[in-house]
């Protein structure tokens, strides 16, 4: 699969988020942006194309991802741990690519930052789902009826379309496939 490269057709924009990549004068990269707003200016000229500069350029996405992460995902799953009622203890930001979230068994909370990549519809399920584990620890029927409850709906068109937005990103060699599998 050929994948394009993150250039200035590069944008994330969904009701969470939106990052693009701009040209700027100069001969650095910079951020700048909004909680829920960022932007990546590279100098004019920059040679995107190039094998070793993508793989330096998705890390500079993927710090921006994490950041936005750190600020917005606390305050939504605090949201959802009142709705719900469901308690977790730390919450912890990763880059995990396997997984969109986990609930470990000492109540700690571990969530992807590749959740950015997602409307919030998605996140919200995902942050619903690892709550729904301080009850049940696997995802028996009992977990999937909590889930249900919780969440107010049938769990299951959103995670066949998280799944299916990850094979279309693959499909499509959208360049965010090869942020989620950290590439």
């Amino acid at each position: 699969m050929v994948f394009r490269p993150i250039d200035l057709s590069f944008s994330v924009s969904t009701d969470l988020l939106h990052l693009d990549v701009q040209e700027a004068e100069g001969q650095h990269f910079f951020c700048k942006g909004d909680v829920g707003r960022i932007t990546i200016f590279c100098p004019r000229g920059t040679n995107f194309q190039a094998g070793e500069f993508q793989l330096w350029f998705r890390k500079v996405v993927r710090e921006a991802l994490r950041r936005e992460a750190k600020l917005i995902l606390p305050g939504r799953l605090e949201e959802w741990s009142a709705r719900t009622g469901l308690r977790y203890g730390r919450l912890t930001i990763k880059s995990t690519s396997s997984k969109w979230g986990s609930y470990s068994s000492k109540g700690n909370l571990n969530l992807s930052l590749y959740l950015m990549l997602l409307p919030s519809t998605m996140v919200d399920y995902t942050l619903c789902h690892e709550l729904c584990h301080s009850v049940h620890m696997n995802h028996g029927p009992q977990f999937w009826a909590l889930l249900r409850e919780k969440l107010g709906r049938d769990p299951r068109p959103v995670k066949s379309a998280m799944n299916a937005k990850v094979k279309e990103w693959y499909e499509s060699g959208d360049p965010r496939y090869l942020l989620i599998t950290n590439a």
